[in-house]
């Protein structure tokens, strides 16, 4: 399906939209497709971030996609199958829009991401995914999720392979964490031992400090092999892995509130050494922090 010819088709009434804004507005950006790739990835049809504001909503027909939908602030309502789903802060959807379902705001403005998606496989997650109480989820605080999701919202839109494994990837990275969080959640076995819990709060709260393997394996009188495969298991990812990515995230909030250099941000998140600091922020973001400053300005000026 051509999403940029077709969408309004699909539409089961006109949207309510205030006078300057296109009935595509839904639809974020459009993502040019790749060429023999899209089908044998999870791709993404549309997406981006949105703000929306009263009037506001969308009644469509049947799509053969999926829709994944982060709130970031405000508030919508999705009706779907007979039910209404309350969109509110840090909420994730998760849909198969093999259903006509409506979207509006209840609370403006509504800041939230949306993309559209497709592939094979996702039949085959959505099932897991409905044992465990979908569409709608919440993620816990400092979930690798709502990381992911603004890597997506980042990265480009053109039909360069590179582009498509990224999504790719990265969406598949947001499905799987979605079951396994939601598999621990359910699972209070699965909770993570207290040092874990302990090592996990000092990264997330004292992130500007110097840390070591060997340094973690002395406090805590755990060997240090040990302490990185547990730490991997309940949270996904190594212990300087976690950290470092806790240390690009509040650089990421610094580069976009305040005018501090780029050695100074990597300074104040714990990274002295400049170089160290933009090939950790490139490696976790996809760019460096210049480009990832100028680019997310640009779309907060749109």
């Amino acid at each position: 399906m051509n999403f940029t010819n077709d969408f309004e088709s699909y539409m089961v009434s006109p949207p309510r939209l205030s006078p300057d804004k296109s009935p595509l507005f839904f639809l974020g950006n459009i993502y040019e497709p790749g060429k023999d790739i899209d089908e044998k990835l999870i791709s993404i049809l549309s997406g981006g971030s949105l703000e929306a504001s009263f009037p506001y909503s969308f009644q469509l027909n049947p799509l053969n996609c999926y829709l994944l939908l982060y709130t970031e602030n405000g508030y919508g309502k999705l009706h779907y199958e007979n039910s209404i789903y309350s969109l509110e802060s840090n909420t994730l959807l998760f849909v198969k829009c093999d259903q006509r379902f409506k979207l509006e705001i209840a609370v403006s403005p509504w800041n939230y991401k949306v993309f559209f998606i497709k592939g094979e496989i996702l039949d085959f997650y959505s099932k897991l995914l409905l044992q465990y109480g979908f569409p709608l989820y919440t993620p816990p605080e400092h979930s690798t999720i709502i990381r992911n999701i603004q890597k997506l919202a980042l990265n480009g839109t053109t039909g360069e392979i590179r582009n498509k494994l990224y999504d790719s990837r990265i969406l598949t990275d947001i499905i799987c964490d979605l079951l396994m969080e939601s598999m621990e959640a359910e699972n209070p076995v699965t909770k993570a031992p207290g040092y874990l819990q302990e090592i996990k709060a000092l990264f997330d709260i004292a992130y500007q400090e110097s840390y070591t393997l060997n340094e973690l394996e002395n406090h805590f009188s755990i060997s240090k092999y040990r302490l990185c495969r547990e730490f991997s298991m309940y949270y996904g990812e190594s212990p300087l892995q976690y950290l470092n990515a806790r240390r690009v995230e509040i650089a990421k909030d610094l580069l976009l509130t305040t005018d501090y250099r780029i050695h100074e941000i990597g300074s104040l998140v714990g990274i002295d050494n400049t170089n160290h600091f933009i090939y950790l922020f490139k490696k976790e973001t996809g760019m460096t922090p210049l480009s990832y400053k100028q680019k997310s300005l640009n779309i907060i000026r749109k």
